[in-house]
């Protein structure tokens, strides 16, 4: 849910130090934030639903792309998963994306159907289960957080990735961020709509404030101020933002919570408490090392005194 975060961290034209990068990489995490400014460079964490819109927005059919990354065996299994899903939906109408449910039978894969398909699902990040995350996302969640918006099927839309400046009164310069765009025309009037993917239960209340008062590249401002979608992977849900804070505390909050990724301290709470988060994150290999999280995280960054000696 966080790959548009990392892409900012690995975006040459934004500033390692940047304010409004440190304050959402603090936010996202505080030992990631002592990492990344302890010069660590984190790896693009592997996300199908991020992918999957990517591929999306390229052009080319599921099928084209499914054979690009070479799971030309898995077809078939594909075309059944997605009937699966269909009919399961069509069963449990009043219940929003069922087929998560414990209940729902399908999205399974017995070895002998991932036999000669191993070298694919190692590039689609060594679990199968991401091919089927990938798949419901093109084929099942596009389709319901379009609906969720107010964009007709028949609507006359783009979509597409698009960076955006991330824009703050007090820093000169602002940050490129990466988010997804549909665009519907109504005669020469051009309605922008922005996806940010994350939790309607649990809305990121930085990222997602940044985001609403972002501003186009280049030198065209807006035709009309784009309307921030939170885009919920799990219920197949897109809510507008519903923002807890004014606009007038935002720079506030920024400059407090990049003053607190300079200073720490550096609590790794995610880590200790063994969250899904870490699974997305860019420095989940130097957290996680054999015999270091100890070393490097409970006596480092929490500068606890080690008292072995």
């Amino acid at each position: 849910m966080y790959t548009d975060l990392f892409l900012a961290l690995l975006n040459e034209k934004n500033a390692r130090t940047h304010g409004i990068l440190l304050s959402l990489l603090y936010c996202f995490c505080p030992a990631a934030a002592y990492w990344w400014l302890s010069g660590a460079i984190p790896e693009l964490p592997f996300d199908p639903i991020w992918r999957a819109l990517e591929d999306r927005a390229s052009g080319g059919t599921l099928k084209d792309h499914l054979l690009r990354y070479g799971f030309e065996n898995l077809i078939d299994e594909v075309r059944k998963y997605i009937d699966e899903v269909g009919k399961y939906r069509t069963q449990h109408n009043r219940i929003l994306c069922p087929e998560i449910s414990p209940f729902f039978p399908g999205g399974a894969l017995d070895m002998n159907s991932r036999f000669g398909s191993q070298n694919a699902i190692e590039n689609f990040g060594g679990d199968w289960r991401n091919l089927f995350g990938y798949v419901r996302t093109w084929a099942f969640l596009f389709q319901d957080w379009r609906s969720g918006m107010g964009i007709d099927a028949k609507a006359n839309y783009t979509f597409c990735a698009e960076k955006v400046h991330m824009v703050l009164p007090t820093y000169r310069l602002p940050i490129q961020f990466d988010v997804w765009m549909w665009r519907t025309s109504i005669g020469h009037v051009t309605e922008t709509k922005i996806g940010l993917l994350g939790w309607t239960s649990e809305q990121d209340q930085l990222r997602f404030a940044l985001v609403s008062y972002c501003q186009p590249m280049g030198n065209q401002p807006w035709q009309n101020t784009p309307t921030v979608h939170v885009l919920d992977a799990s219920t197949g849900e897109s809510r507008p933002f519903e923002r807890k804070f004014a606009r007038k505390y935002l720079e506030g909050i920024v400059d407090c919570m990049a003053e607190q990724a300079i200073k720490g301290p550096y609590h790794p709470i995610h880590a200790l408490n063994q969250s899904p988060r870490c699974k997305k994150c860019g420095f989940q290999k130097i957290c996680f090392q054999e015999n270091k999280i100890a070393d490097y995280m409970l006596i480092k960054l929490c500068q606890i005194p080690d008292r072995s000696s």
